[in-house]
């Protein structure tokens, strides 16, 4: 008896209301929301106004701050697009403690139980199977949320120019001089 309520903020392009459409399609109820203020509290007001809806769209950006109060307080921050395979979402959220669960989609920061769900298809009993085992564990979900925090301590901006991009340019520049 779970009964989740989940928050979308997609793009305005197609396949947003595609999938909206997919989910009205199956049943569930779908209610619009603004963050009139721009802010965290305004972020707080559009996502904790009464609801009996099961998604909540998101129709403004969501701000930084208001991104890691929601990656922080959700249950877990499903970050698994096949159109998006960069992981940004699933680093930010595991960045402040959150529990990412991405896809199968190239997230080479991804220790699959260790620090992030990771679905290996898109069939949702896959999700509700590994986030219900990962509840039962309380230390676990501990254990996840700290290895998160260090995965995306070791994949900050820095470390990822130093140790990535300017070795390759180092060898780019080395291959020009040749």
């Amino acid at each position: 008896g779970w009964r989740p309520l989940l928050l979308a903020r997609g793009g305005t392009e197609p396949y947003g209301r595609e999938v909206l459409s997919a989910a009205r399609a199956a049943g569930l109820k779908i209610v619009d929301r603004k963050n009139e203020r721009g802010d965290c509290h305004g972020f707080v007001e559009a996502v904790g106004a009464k609801t009996d809806a099961d998604v909540i769209n998101l129709q403004t950006p969501v701000d930084p701050d208001s991104r890691r109060v929601l990656f922080r307080s959700a249950a877990a921050v499903l970050a698994n697009s096949s159109h998006e395979p960069f992981g940004l979402v699933g680093l930010e959220a595991m960045a402040v403690g959150g529990i990412a669960c991405t896809g199968c989609s190239g997230e080479d920061y991804v220790v699959p139980g260790r620090n992030a769900l990771v679905l290996q298809t898109d069939d949702p009993y896959e999700f509700v199977g590994l986030y219900g085992h990962l509840q039962n564990d309380p230390t676990q979900v501990s254990a996840m949320r700290r290895a998160g925090r260090a995965t995306a301590r070791a994949f900050s901006w820095d470390r990822v120019v130093r140790y990535n991009l300017l070795p390759r340019l180092d060898l780019m520049r080395a291959c020009s001089q040749n």
